[in-house]
């Protein structure tokens, strides 16, 4: 049973983790050749876009979120455990289901693109002629 839920959700969580790629206007028939040079295109310049990275990247979001839910689902279970009579218990279970729940949202969403990597992307594409209309 165990083996089966792995095989269900794995791919599930990898496809929501891939980098976002840009979407080019091909035109309103699209050939193969359009399709396929796109792509080359699109490949050639996500390696320039690389050059001008600006952000943190994701890591440091994630830790940050973390530490929050952590902290609020603290505040949250000390104030339902006070109500049952448990606060120290309440906290503890809090603070748990806080960060693994911001920890796992952090990590199953897809991140914008940083904002160098995507003008530069976005730039380098234009140079080539195509004209992008939206990052997936």
């Amino acid at each position: 049973m165990r083996t089966i839920a792995v095989v269900l959700v794995v791919p599930l969580l990898l496809a929501g983790c891939g980098p976002q790629r840009p979407v080019l206007y091909l035109g309103d028939r699209p050939t193969m050749m359009a399709r396929d040079k796109g792509e080359r295109d699109i490949d050639a310049c996500l390696v320039v876009g690389e050059q001008y990275r600006t952000g943190t990247g994701q890591g440091t979001e994630i830790a940050r979120n973390t530490t929050v839910g952590g902290a609020a689902g603290g505040a949250a279970g000390a104030a339902g455990g006070a109500i049952g009579g448990s606060p120290g218990r309440g906290a503890a279970v809090g603070a748990a289901t806080g960060a693994v729940w911001a920890l796992m949202s952090g990590l199953l969403r897809r991140p914008p693109p940083d904002p160098g990597y995507r003008g530069a992307v976005d730039h380098c594409l234009a140079e080539r002629g195509q004209r992008v209309i939206d990052w997936k």
